[in-house]
């Protein structure tokens, strides 16, 4: 008797962008293309992907980029694509639901806020560290008179892009 072949492994189907998705991703690539030659500068990747909702670590963004050969370069839209779909396929660092709970913590008196200072000092400081514009930019526009942030708008103003 003979031994039937294994099977072949499972593979997980390709993805697909679709062409409404194709047509977000052009819209944002060209909001950067400030030249018009239909290209943007590798450092702006990191932005189009968070404008496209995406949360890469800047770490990881400028490893994509060093690795391809395109630091310094302008990168067209068809490899821009290619790079959105790595991010898009990985794992996502934080979701709104990890976000309330790592804000509650700096929630002592359970009013959903945190004081602006605290917030500002913690993004300059640890993980994927930002730049006081950016800070500013992200922080300024949610902190009220009293120097405290709703941190539920916060979350849903970071996740928005």
């Amino acid at each position: 008797m003979s031994k039937a072949p294994a099977a072949a492994p499972a593979t997980a189907p390709a993805f697909e962008i679709t062409d409404e998705q194709l047509e977000d991703l052009k819209d944002a690539f060209t909001l950067f293309d400030k030249k018009g030659d239909d290209k943007v500068d590798a450092g702006q990747i990191i932005d189009i992907l968070r404008g496209l909702t995406l949360n890469p670590l800047t770490a990881d963004v400028q490893k994509v980029i060093k690795d391809s050969g395109l630091a310094g370069t302008r990168v067209d839209f068809p490899t821009f694509v290619s790079i959105y779909e790595q991010f898009l396929k990985r794992p996502t660092l934080a979701n709104h639901a990890d976000m309330i709970e790592m804000f509650k913590t700096f929630d002592r008196d359970g009013s959903k806020n945190v004081f602006g200072g605290e917030m500002r000092q913690i993004l300059a400081i640890l993980g994927d560290k930002m730049t006081e514009a950016e800070i500013d930019t992200m922080v300024g526009p949610h902190e009220n008179a009293e120097g405290y942030i709703p941190y539920e708008t916060l979350i849903k103003f970071v996740m928005a892009g």
